[in-house]
Parts: structure tokens; C-alpha cells; sequence
């Protein structure tokens, strides 16, 4: 990603921060204990995930050259995924309940922060690493990781009011670049699985575009592995971000005619079962 490109960033982030922001302000104090898309969380919860992964602090050191945790963050030496993934509850409901009534207060007042930090990158200060507990990310990387946390917890609250809610465009072609992530962790190893298997999804609207998900024994990733897909997915890039991210099932987005498949059943129940969220 050039460095144009993640300065335009910069505005997707705003644009949507603001737009989520205005949202949340709509919500009765009521609509704070409803059960969000994130299973077992509600709408404090989610927003409480979110006002504590507080970006700014690891942005400004890491543009100081400091990539070690901060007070309270495991060294990156320490890190386990598994843990990680299961502290995020814990972590979440401790920020929701230490802020209280200030709940949306202080996420506004993180996020206004976080959009002026990012803003306020210098065009050669993009591939900086800052501190990530999985390991140091740059801070183009980060950038990425905030739209796409921000605009997927927003559907996870706002999806819940509104039947039709939909992401808008610009996040759309964000996330697809940040699906690699989420791939990482959605498919984890399998001793049982064979030689390896690539799934390509036929992306068309709103561009052409071809990923591929490569499963085999230690996981999924995104690329191609230098052979033919044995399954091929015809779907929008929408409906791939939301597969990719776990918001929407195989089946689901198959019954609704989202996605069209071509290629050996059990490849595509394979596909189905290995998955484990994004």
C-alpha cells in the first residue's frame, strides 16, 4: 500500500468513525443491553472492546522507535494466540465496566485521538513498527486493523436495528485487504487434512478481483499456492468480506444466492468446517 493510499485511509477511518458515532448517539439507553451479532455480547460490550483497544499510545512510541508493550500488554515473547483470542471478552467487559456512564464519551474522545494521530504521519513514517502482541505490525498495518475492527463491530451493533444495514463501499475495498488477517485465524491447523486445497473467490462488483484461500494441515492463508483452484466462489466483494470475517455462513450466503460455487461438494463442506470464525 503506498503511502497516498494509506493517507486516503486516513479519511475512510474519519468517515466511518463519524457515521458510527452519529449512530450510536440514536440508541436509547435500553438499546445498550441488547444482544449484538458478536454471540454473547451486547451492544456496551462490543463498544467496550472497542473503546479499549486504544491505538494511540502504540502509534506515538512506535514513531519514537518503541515497539515494547505498554503497561498491562503481554510481551510480544509471550503472546498465544488462543489466550489472546480468549482474553478479548475478559478485556472488554473490564474497559465497559471501568467506564461506565462514559462509555461512548471516551470511545469518541479515543477515536478523535486516533484519527489525529494517524493523521499526522509523515509520508516516510508508514513502514514503522509499532507494538502488536502477536508481533511489531507497521503503522500502515495498524491503520488497516482500526478500520476494519471499527467497521465490522459497527455492523455487529448496527445489523441488529437494522435488517438492511450494509458496509459502505470504501470500507468494503479496505477490508479486502485485510482479510489475511482474519484468514489467519479463522482456519487453524488440522493434522487430518490432506495435501492442500485453494479455494478462489471470483470478486466482481464494485471490481474485478480474484483471491485465493489456500487451506492446508497448518491453516489458511490468503495467496495462491501455484496451482488451480479446485473450488471456485463467484460472490461480490461485500458478501467475501463478510464470509472471510465471519459475519455471514457458507450455506447462508449460498441459500440467498450470494454466492455461486463450482467444484467438488466435500471440498466445499470441507471448506465449511474448517472455518472457525474470523
Amino acid at each position: 500500500m503506498c503511502s497516498n493510499l494509506a493517507v486516503s485511509r486516513v479519511a475512510v477511518l474519519k468517515n466511518e468513525a463519524e457515521q458510527f458515532i452519529r449512530y450510536l448517539k440514536t440508541l436509547s439507553s435500553q438499546a445498550w443491553g441488547h444482544p449484538s451479532a458478536c454471540e454473547g455480547w451486547t451492544v456496551a460490550d462490543v463498544l467496550g472492546h472497542l473503546t479499549g483497544q486504544d491505538f494511540s499510545p502504540r502509534i506515538l512510541s512506535g514513531l519514537k522507535g518503541d515497539v515494547s508493550a505498554p503497561e498491562g500488554s503481554p510481551a510480544v515473547s509471550d503472546h498465544d494466540e488462543d489466550k489472546f483470542a480468549q482474553s478479548i471478552f475478559r478485556r472488554a467487559i473490564d474497559a465497559k465496566e471501568r467506564m461506565g456512564d462514559h462509555l461512548l464519551s471516551t470511545f469518541v474522545q479515543r477515536v478523535d485521538e486516533t484519527v489525529q494521530v494517524f493523521g499526522g504521519v509523515a509520508i516516510d513514517q508508514w513502514d514503522t513498527l509499532c507494538y502488536w502482541p502477536p508481533g511489531p505490525e507497521t503503522v500502515r498495518t495498524m491503520l488497516n486493523m482500526r478500520i476494519s475492527e471499527l467497521v465490522m463491530h459497527a455492523w455487529d451493533i448496527c445489523s441488529q436495528f437494522e435488517t438492511d444495514y450494509r458496509l459502505s463501499q470504501d470500507s468494503v475495498l479496505v477490508l479486502m485487504d485485510t482479510v489475511d488477517r482474519a484468514v489467519r485465524r479463522a482456519f487453524r491447523p488440522d493434522t487430518f487434512w490432506g495435501e492442500p486445497v485453494t479455494y478462489r473467490f471470483d470478486i466482481t462488483v464494485p471490481l474485478e478481483a480474484k483471491r485465493d484461500i489456500v487451506l492446508t494441515k497448518d491453516g489458511g492463508s490468503v495467496g495462491s499456492d501455484g496451482a488451480d483452484a479446485q473450488v471456485v466462489f463467484g460472490c461480490n466483494a461485500e458478501t467475501y468480506v463478510m464470509l472471510m470475517y465471519g459475519r455471514l455462513k457458507l450455506e447462508d450466503a449460498i441459500d440467498l444466492s450470494l454466492l455461486s460455487v463450482k467444484g467438488d461438494e466435500a471440498l466445499v463442506d470441507g471448506f465449511a468446517s474448517r472455518f472457525k470464525g474470523g
